[in-house]
């Protein structure tokens, strides 16, 4: 088996969605902080990127995380996360995957009942506080970086159905939220399609209005990455504030499970509405109904703008280990995605 650039993966998904984690074989990445380490992947290796999170060795539905050293005291380890289109700041699905795996594999030490250490991103320290017993971490609880709304109220019109009224909110990642009510969604399972298509095209239409551009950091991302169709709050019969969400992730995919980052992001902006008191217990559900819990810890502000201090909850499972390489003759040594093909990029060997 002639394979080259072998990197091994320990294979694991947060509440449904697929959050894989490469342990061994990358080159040296350089950069005192991850942020900058995050600069030169792009730069240098994201080749490497589009090789694992592309076709024919992929699908855009998934994550991978790289782990990358720390120079951060108070960190463990660092990560990078690689999506389809790019590499993000911030992810809640993918920080509880990590630290799951990290802890199930031995790497970092685990501590029953309970595990606390930090993981440093490309958007800055996360903590995690990881419940613990036989072995298994039964759920990892993080504290995000400060969330906060940009934009509220925008009036944006979009193709096919005219005037819509949104939010821009950052929550680790730029998350353009729409009431799912205004477009006709009850976010069931049978509406992913439809969910994914109106998500786009939403996205499309506010990019073009709206500008993006983080007031302490203008080197995170400056533009919408995400949509989240926000379902209508209710309380249970113990009085928990609930709700269902779908987010919608370039090129056109749905998050499986509820979004750490975009539940950060609607805690900020249901904090800025007054819909939810700092400390209150509020349960994130995914299209296909697995869960976050998550709370407004504390209240901060990020320039002039009112923050919130985010911990969101849940749970990932290691689901196998695997090898990834490239056949020396192989016509897609860097993957593809229906996108690239069409301007003909990849087509190096055929």
């Amino acid at each position: 088996m002639r394979l080259e650039n072998v990197l091994h993966l320990v294979n694991c998904h947060t509440e449904g969605v697929v959050c894989d984690v490469v342990v061994g074989g990358l080159p040296k990445i350089p950069g005192d902080t991850v942020l900058a380490q995050k600069k030169y992947f792009e730069q240098h290796l994201d080749h490497l990127r589009t090789m694992l999170c592309l076709e024919p060795r992929a699908n855009k539905i998934r994550s991978v995380n790289v782990l990358v050293p720390t120079a951060n005291p108070d960190a463990q380890f660092g990560f990078l996360i690689l999506e389809t289109t790019e590499i993000v700041e911030m992810s809640g699905g993918n920080i509880i995957s990590v630290a799951t795996v990290l802890l199930e594999t031995g790497m970092v030490p685990m501590h029953e009942p309970v595990t606390e250490f930090g993981l440093e991103t490309a958007a800055g320290l996360v903590p995690v506080r990881c419940r613990c017993k036989d072995g298994k971490v039964l759920d990892v609880t993080f504290t995000n970086q400060p969330a906060f709304v940009l934009i509220r109220d925008a009036l944006i019109q979009v193709p096919h159905l005219g005037e819509l009224r949104v939010d821009v909110a950052w929550g680790g990642m730029w998350y353009l939220i729409v009431d799912a009510e205004d477009v006709g969604l009850k976010l069931g399972p049978a509406e992913h399609e439809d969910v994914v298509r109106l998500g786009e095209l939403i996205k499309a239409a506010a990019r073009d209005k709206l500008d993006v551009s983080h007031p302490t950091s203008p080197e995170f991302a400056a533009s919408i990455q995400c949509t989240l169709f926000a379902g209508p709050l209710s309380r249970d019969e113990l009085g928990t504030l609930r709700s269902k969400n779908a987010v919608v992730v370039s090129p056109g995919w749905i998050d499986r499970c509820p979004c750490g980052t975009g539940t950060s992001a609607r805690l900020a902006l249901m904090h800025a509405r007054g819909d939810i008191a700092e400390g209150e217990l509020f349960v994130h559900e995914s299209l296909i109904g697995t869960k976050f819990s998550s709370r407004v810890v504390d209240t901060t502000s990020v320039a002039d703008i009112p923050a919130v201090i985010p911990e969101v909850t849940g749970r990932a499972w290691i689901t196998g280990t695997s090898q990834v390489g490239v056949h020396p003759d192989d016509p897609f040594p860097n993957g593809f995605s229906m996108e690239t093909l069409a301007d003909g990029s990849v087509l190096t060997n055929l």
